[in-house]
């Protein structure tokens, strides 16, 4: 009896089983994940590569795992703020760069490592609300560790060594991430507008204090529509991540640009 049942139960839940596998394919925001992540691989690597050149000692060195190390830190970041620091494919995702980092230990000296590591660690902070991060405190370790992490790592890949000038040169990427990423962290309210605009006027005077070009005037065109427009536009939560991404990756290779000009 129980093996006339079976069969005849397979076909109607292999359709039930595909049903769902393409319902949560579609939830994903394809579109969005491809943009935000490919921003935020701009955003890490082109100025140290950029930098690098300017250096007799640099020169572009392969290094496929941290390139895929990075890619799968962008995503995490992408999902994790993307909903919002809930769900379990946030979890799933930060797990990946743990495990990526097995493959980096051998590459890297432990102060990269290091540095590689602290941001998937303040990633699975955030997400912890007992911990409260999900606020100005959040945006501000984030910020700090997304300037110091990939950017340094992979301009010590290129030349072996660091320089005190690059790391001052950083400061424009680190307000950046301020500005934008203040909507993820304080998304209602005053005190959105108010954390913005002290972030907005670091990041402003900062891109006064560079040398004048077609780059200069456009990024500050950028930097004050996001503040007066942008900023206030009712977007849905899941195209916050991208659009603001997206704008700071422009804001922060138009001002790369110039000083490399």
């Amino acid at each position: 009896m129980d093996s006339h049942v079976t069969p005849t139960q397979a076909p109607q839940n292999t359709p039930q089983r595909m049903n769902r596998q393409r319902a949560f394919y579609r939830q994903i925001p394809w579109l969005s994940v491809i943009l935000s992540v490919t921003a935020q691989l701009l955003i890490w690597w082109v100025y140290p590569l950029i930098y690098s050149k300017e250096l007799s000692a640099g020169q572009w060195q392969h290094n496929p795992a941290l390139m895929t190390y990075s890619v799968f830190l962008a995503l995490t970041i992408f999902f994790t703020f993307n909903r919002r620091f809930v769900g379990w494919l946030n979890y799933l995702f930060l797990v990946i760069p743990f495990l990526l980092l097995y493959f980096l230990y051998r590459e890297m000296t432990i102060q990269q490592l290091v540095l590689l590591i602290l941001l998937p660690i303040a990633l699975v902070a955030i997400h912890l609300k007992w911990l409260n991060l999900q606020n100005i405190f959040g945006l501000i370790l984030f910020s700090g560790l997304s300037t110091l992490s990939l950017p340094v790592v992979i301009f010590y890949q290129q030349n072996t060594f660091l320089t005190k000038p690059f790391l001052i040169s950083l400061m424009p990427l680190l307000l950046s991430y301020l500005f934008y990423m203040t909507i993820i962290f304080i998304p209602d309210g005053k005190k959105k507008r108010l954390t913005a605009l002290v972030f907005g006027i670091m990041l402003l005077l900062t891109i006064l204090s560079l040398p004048w070009n077609i780059w200069t005037l456009i990024a500050l065109i950028i930097l004050i529509a996001t503040w007066m427009i942008f900023i206030n536009l009712d977007l849905k939560q899941r195209y916050r991540m991208t659009f603001f991404t997206i704008l700071q990756a422009a804001t922060i290779l138009l001002i790369f640009m110039q000083q490399a000009h």
